[in-house]
């Protein structure tokens, strides 16, 4: 039987092609680490093409480049988030105005007053307060005085102040003048001036009022 199967083979006309043989085609790991780089599955992408280019090193399988391509967008995909994640937009809180943001007004300048809080204002709109000028309230004081004994400084300053903001005209009837002292924490940044505005003891001001 086993002449006959040869006698019948060697009837045939035959080619021998010889060649390595492939051990077991292309590594899974390879080809999953390139799909979860495509979709920026990083973690996955990272494991898979390592493991990929272990088992491509020890077994001769190929997909060494799928791996290192799997490797490669994972990479890109991370360097992508964490460029998102501190270049991204940032929402940045603005402190509400507090007593001391008159200080970074110029003389002529409206606001509305609201507590200890003022909100620069439209001159041509209904407002609060106008500011007339500023005076030094410094006092040769090494140290803040506390609001009181700044307060005696301000006021007869600002009256005076006031009075001679109108240098070619008579003051509006009705008008009070007030002074703005620094705050302690102003104070101890350096500032040492009163603000000295117009206002309406029984309203607003409705419009500018012109030296």
């Amino acid at each position: 039987m086993f002449d006959e199967t040869r006698s019948t083979l060697a009837g045939h006309d035959q080619t021998t092609v010889r060649g390595l043989v492939d051990p077991a085609g292309t590594d899974g790991f390879a080809i999953a680490s390139l799909v979860c780089g495509l979709l920026g599955l990083v973690p996955l992408g990272v494991v898979f093409g390592w493991r990929a280019l272990v088992r491509i090193g020890g077994s001769g399988r190929s997909g060494r480049g799928l791996a290192i391509a799997g490797l490669t967008l994972s990479v890109a995909w991370l360097g992508l988030g964490v460029s998102l994640i501190t270049t991204g937009p940032k929402h940045v809180t603005q402190a509400a105005p507090g007593p001391d943001y008159i200080q970074g007004m110029a003389i002529g300048d409206c606001l509305d007053a609201d507590g200890e809080q003022v909100i620069r204002a439209a001159c041509d709109a209904p407002h609060d307060e106008q500011i007339a000028d500023r005076v030094d309230v410094s006092g040769g004081y090494p140290s803040y005085p506390g609001l009181t004994t700044l307060r005696e400084l301000a006021q007869p300053l600002c009256r005076i102040a006031g009075a001679a903001y109108f240098t070619h005209g008579t003051p509006l009837s009705g008008l009070e003048f007030l002074a703005h002292i620094p705050t302690e924490s102003s104070w101890n940044a350096g500032a040492r001036e009163a603000t000295c505005t117009f206002g309406k003891p029984d309203g607003k001001l409705t419009g500018p009022l012109q030296p």
